[in-house]
């Protein structure tokens, strides 16, 4: 006789629907992933469209243009990681990308009006003069002005140029295709192009989804600086991509020179050495020096200085008073404790030289440059504290490889803050930097707080444990003979 089977048993029994499921997301199918990933592109673009135009036609704002993008941006990033993807999942949000920065690039730049100064160096050099000898308001350049550059040049009636060679070759470069605002900023998403082929092969070395190139390819400090203002460090981050990916294959002399090329383009990849090489007296160095050495040759003529502007810039920026550094501010203001720029600078010296030095030792194994590289730019930019989204554009090829929450945290949320009423030099800007560089701080100790405590911990648990607990005798009778020798 068969029992008859209860109620509660029957609905013990019914499957549960796939939403209240915790697998459901990792059961999915890449259709449902890919549809979502256009889902939240649409998003992405469609806020891209509204914010190129936020500073002549008030839609909502451009900060929450840019809030709005990050989240969607976040939630993209989630969803990569958790569900399936298949090769169409990395078309789509390559596509997603491109789009979004052509609509950035046919705009007029409102961020930011160094492109002009770009272009207007290579017109300069284009007539054959040196572009570090002449301040664009000289007389001897009044036969280059025109109605759409030249007035919107920053800085033009006291300022030579700030950009090194490398920067100079490329504005050259493209202003003898078209010396225009919009060719630069397609000459800027080329160079973004290489740096998603780039980071894509690299993500491949390192057995990582080809996907994860999204990190950068969707980031909104990207489609901002680069695609909105064409700001040239995109040609640093390319030269950084390929010298990680020429690291991971053991091609180390190629990885110093395209270092070299990055430095000669922005000047602070420089601090990178230490991960690209593995010695100071490898070959990989004089490679380094080898090409910032011969891009300055280029350039260099008696009576002209190839630093040009960046004495100056220095002095205005607060880095020679001390004011630009946010640590020595913020002890200065809490700890009531005065000390002088040059000693912070000193301190500085000294901790990313103890770095340099940890990364050196790390071992030969290329893929030790990621980590190493990650953690020298994010102290690098700690210390030196910049109040410009651009500047930690550099961290974005390494956390593409390498996700770490408070370099991550540090590298996105200048691009938010920066829109909103914080972003005023004096008394907002401390307060911005305390948000910034105190959340940084905060998710250091949580992190290692997280990994290193609680080894630390057990270890000392196993230790008071081991010294309660009675020894064997064979252990006892070999302390209390030591004991006897001594």
């Amino acid at each position: 006789m068969t029992r008859p089977v209860m109620r509660y048993e029957k609905m013990s029994t019914r499957p549960r629907s796939p939403i209240l499921r915790t697998e459901w997301w990792r059961n999915g199918t890449p259709l449902l992933t890919n549809a979502a990933v256009l889902l939240l592109g649409a998003i992405l673009l469609e806020f891209t469209r509204t914010g190129v135009g936020e500073y002549s036609h008030y839609v909502h704002g451009f900060s929450e243009t840019v809030l709005v993008q990050i989240v969607v941006y976040l939630g993209a990033i989630v969803l990569l990681e958790l569900c399936p993807t298949n090769h169409w999942t990395l078309r789509i949000v390559l596509l997603i990308a491109l789009a979004a920065r052509l609509i950035a690039v046919t705009a007029p730049p409102f961020l930011s009006t160094d492109i002009y100064r770009y272009v207007w160096d290579g017109l300069v050099q284009g007539a054959g003069i040196n572009p570090f000898r002449y301040i664009p308001a000289d007389s001897h350049l009044a036969f280059l002005r025109d109605a759409n550059i030249y007035p919107n040049i920053n800085r033009r009636d006291y300022a030579h140029t700030i950009y090194p060679p490398g920067s100079q070759l490329i504005f050259w470069a493209v202003t003898r295709i078209r010396p225009t605002v919009t060719a630069m900023k397609c000459a800027m998403l080329g160079f973004e192009a290489a740096t998603c082929y780039a980071l894509i092969r690299c993500l491949k070395l390192l057995g990582k989804r080809a996907e994860r190139v999204l990190l950068y390819a969707w980031s909104p400090v990207c489609l901002w600086e680069i695609g909105s203002s064409g700001h040239a460090d995109a040609a640093a981050l390319t030269f950084i991509s390929f010298g990680l990916l020429a690291r991971l294959t053991n091609r180390d002399n190629l990885a110093g020179g395209w270092l070299g090329a990055a430095a000669l383009v922005k000047l602070y990849p420089i601090a990178l050495l230490p991960a690209f090489v593995r010695g100071w007296r490898s070959r990989a160095t004089w490679v380094v020096a080898g090409v910032i050495a011969a891009g300055y040759a280029i350039y260099l003529k008696r009576g002209v200085s190839v630093f040009g502007f960046l004495p100056t810039f220095a002095r205005e920026e607060g880095m020679e008073s001390g004011t630009r550094y946010f640590p020595l501010a913020f002890i200065e203001r809490n700890l009531h404790v005065t000390i002088p720029t040059f000693a912070y600078l000193v301190l500085c010296a000294v901790v990313f030289a103890a770095l340099a030095w940890w990364a050196l030792r790390r071992g030969a194994a290329p893929a030790t440059c990621v980590g190493s590289g990650l953690l020298l730019a994010t102290a690098f930019t700690f210390s030196f504290s910049p109040h410009y989204p651009w500047y930690f554009l550099w961290l974005l090829p390494f956390l593409t490889l390498r996700p770490w929450p408070p370099a991550f945290f540090l590298a996105l949320a200048p691009t938010y803050l920066l829109t909103t009423k914080l972003g005023v030099p004096g008394e907002p800007m401390y307060r911005l930097n305390c948000l910034l560089y105190g959340g940084f701080v905060l998710l250091l100790v949580n992190e290692l707080l997280s990994n290193y405590a609680p080894k630390l911990l057990v270890r000392k648990i196993k230790e008071i444990i081991r010294a309660m607990l009675p020894m064997p005798p064979d252990d006892a009778s070999r302390e209390t003979s030591a004991q006897e020798q001594s």
